[in-house]
């Protein structure tokens, strides 16, 4: 019956469409050796947390100067952010933008 239908509506002219369950992506995650790498502000990534951050395009534009965010490239940020930003949700919701992955042990 399926069949007979599929093919009625292709021969009046419908475009049959099969939909597969999209795949879903695992989170890329990445060493602190890989993190290591990207040392610089221009390659700035960091580690808080569990996560791992590119930070490189914030690095001008953080409200307490770049040299807070350089001084984080290539390494485990956790410490500093916390001590800057003790649970504060602005600082918490730009932090997140830039999410790029875990950090893998």
């Amino acid at each position: 019956m399926r069949t007979r239908l599929i093919a009625s509506l292709a021969a009046v002219g419908f475009a049959i469409v099969s939909f597969a369950p999209s795949a879903v992506a695992a989170p890329k995650s990445y060493t602190a050796a890989q993190v290591a790498k990207h040392a610089s502000a221009s390659s700035c990534w960091t580690i808080v947390g569990k996560g791992v951050y590119d930070v490189t395009k914030y690095v001008a534009r953080h409200p307490g100067g770049s040299s807070a965010i350089k001084s984080m490239c290539g390494k485990n940020g956790s410490a500093m952010f916390s001590s800057q930003h003790a649970g504060a949700r602005s600082p918490a919701r730009t932090l997140a933008s830039y999410r790029i992955g875990k950090l893998r042990a």
